[in-house]
């Protein structure tokens, strides 16, 4: 009797790893499909693959990768408020090294999407959550600047160009000063009532 229940719990511990290996071959199958799919721009085609995989999650392929891959695919397609959902479900387990970039896109969905406020918001969440981001912090001073633009909100998009310019040097800084005092221009000459047209 006893022999035959350690039988019977070896055979289900062998029978449960074929299974485990069976989803981990399956996921990473389909993680290798959908991203040949993705880099051939068939992002439909890839979406059902991808989602397959959080459905059955694999220990290999973490749940972020797939989460960004999906919204990447839902951003190609013009999909965006799908795009900020799968992005927010990626940064939840993301390394930390890789979220502003996520917090970008997802702030990006939301200008695509008019959602000014909503947009400015997420891109200032950058500067704040990761001041160390390098390029990600200037980058999203200048998109929120836009944002705040897009709202009539002259002399605050004026204040995050130029926190975005920094110290002006790099051909991006320039660009985002050039920016901020082109808002401060058109403010000049709306004031006055004339226009440079």
């Amino acid at each position: 009797m006893r022999k035959a229940l350690v039988l019977l719990i070896i055979a289900a511990f062998l029978l449960g790893g074929a299974t485990f290996a069976s989803c981990e071959t399956s996921a990473a199958s389909n993680y290798k499909k959908a991203n040949a799919l993705f880099s051939s721009a068939r992002y439909k085609e890839a979406l059902p693959l991808y989602e397959s995989i959080l459905s059955s999650p694999s220990e290999k392929i973490p749940a972020s990768d797939v989460y960004t891959r999906i919204g990447d695919s839902y951003y190609r397609l013009g999909l965006y408020q799908n795009a900020i959902y799968a992005y927010q479900g990626a940064i939840v387990n993301q390394d930390r090294t890789v979220q502003p970039g996520t917090r970008y896109w997802i702030g990006f969905c939301y200008f695509l999407l008019r959602r000014h406020d909503q947009a400015a918001s997420e891109f200032l969440k950058i500067p704040e959550l990761y001041p160390e981001a390098g390029m990600w912090v200037g980058t999203a001073y200048y998109w929120a600047g836009r944002s705040c633009e897009q709202q009539g909100k002259k002399e605050l998009a004026r204040q995050y160009y130029k926190k975005a310019g920094g110290n002006g040097k790099s051909t991006q800084g320039r660009f985002a000063m050039k920016k901020a005092e082109a808002v401060r221009s058109k403010e000049r000459v709306q004031g006055t009532g004339y226009s440079s047209q």
